[in-house]
């Protein structure tokens, strides 16, 4: 998988939804993913499930703050929404979908050793880097290796080697060693990325997460609350 995520124009609903949409009603997709995929469905203070998968708010907010951070006119709801589609949906959709490929990723990740010698050089800004890899990487300390950090299709290992700060984050420069654990293989990830959350059934437990999940993808992903 390349080192740069998607770019902010992935913050937009893609066209391809669209069109792989119809496709895959098509070609008959089967029916949503529902059933809990672990004991942790439940879990406390969780705000919706994906196939029985739990999110938090709290996991929630600090992508949607670095959203607010590069537009501070947006509001809360619009940040959520913008942090749901664009990373957490699509993340536990396809964890939903493939969990003994997130299992063995995850786990490679964290048994990773010698990231030196494996590691690939990134610079730039939530532009260049994608704003969900940009919001992990800018909050780390300098010079230390991560633990296991997860974006959609894939488990990372990163270092902050180096910060150009600006009192405008939209233009800030993070220079990064980045190495990949991916489960989805970069030449498919956007047909997967697609089928998966068209095959993941979502339970909205919150109404102010649930008025953010926009209505055209509640649909897709045949939405329900308890």
């Amino acid at each position: 998988m390349s080192a740069s995520a998607p770019t902010w124009a992935a913050l937009r609903v893609s066209a391809l939804s669209s069109w792989v949409t119809l496709l895959l009603a098509g070609c008959g997709r089967g029916e949503p993913t529902s059933t809990p995929m672990h004991s942790d469905a439940n879990v406390h203070g969780a705000v919706l499930l994906v196939a029985g998968l739990p999110l938090t708010a709290e996991e929630v907010a600090p992508l949607s703050a670095d959203i607010l951070a590069l537009y501070p006119e947006y509001s809360t709801v619009h940040a959520r929404r913008l942090a749901l589609t664009n990373e957490f949906l699509p993340r536990l959709a396809l964890r939903a979908q493939d969990p003994q490929g997130w299992s063995r990723a995850r786990e490679a990740c964290a048994v990773a050793e010698e990231l030196d010698s494996r590691a690939s050089a990134v610079e730039g800004g939530f532009h260049s880097l994608g704003v969900g890899l940009w919001s992990l990487a800018r909050h780390l300390p300098e010079g230390a290796w991560s633990g296991p950090l997860e974006l959609w299709g894939r488990w990372v290992r990163l270092r902050l080697d180096g910060k150009v700060p600006h009192v405008d984050p939209r233009l800030e420069v993070l220079r990064l060693s980045l190495v990949e654990f991916p489960f989805v293989a970069t030449e498919e990830s956007a047909l997967r990325r697609e089928a998966a959350i068209d095959r993941s059934a979502l339970t909205l437990l919150d109404p102010a997460f649930a008025e953010a999940v926009p209505e055209a993808w509640k649909h897709r992903m045949h939405a329900t609350t308890p």
